[in-house]
């Protein structure tokens, strides 16, 4: 497996995250998926994920006017198909000093088990742990 495919798939995340794009975040989920949330919610269903992203992403959510960027930190091989990563999500301020950096209340590990379907790498099991 070469690791920049599932690597793409944060790239990805991240792009629909800061462009408030709950469908296209959406579209990178399995009809099937499993995610936990910053909040520590869980969802098992595609349609819940996108209600939820709508949500987060939409008019006066509470990410419509956050931006993020994610780390990739580790791709582990898993059996063919499938592949976990971790990346670490940070808030993007460009105003914020090192302090501000160092107490990021976005900051997390972003876990992902994508699984390759039809050439494409989708995300099966997602969970976004906050680091306090």
């Amino acid at each position: 497996m070469t690791n920049d495919v599932p690597d793409n798939l944060i790239k990805r995340y991240e792009h629909a995250f800061n462009t408030n794009d709950a469908k296209s975040m959406n579209d990178l989920f399995v009809d099937d998926p499993i995610f936990v949330n910053f909040g520590g919610n869980l969802v098992d269903d595609k349609e819940s994920l996108y209600r939820a992203q709508a949500f987060v992403f939409g008019p006066g959510g509470p990410l419509e006017n956050l931006s993020v960027s994610y780390t990739v930190e580790k791709i582990t091989d898993l059996p063919e198909g499938l592949a976990a990563i971790h990346a670490r999500q940070r808030t993007l301020r460009s105003d914020a000093d090192a302090e501000d950096q160092r107490t990021d209340s976005m900051e997390a590990i972003f876990l992902v088990v994508a699984e390759l379907v039809d050439g494409t790498w989708k995300i099966k099991i997602g969970q976004n742990t906050p680091v306090t």
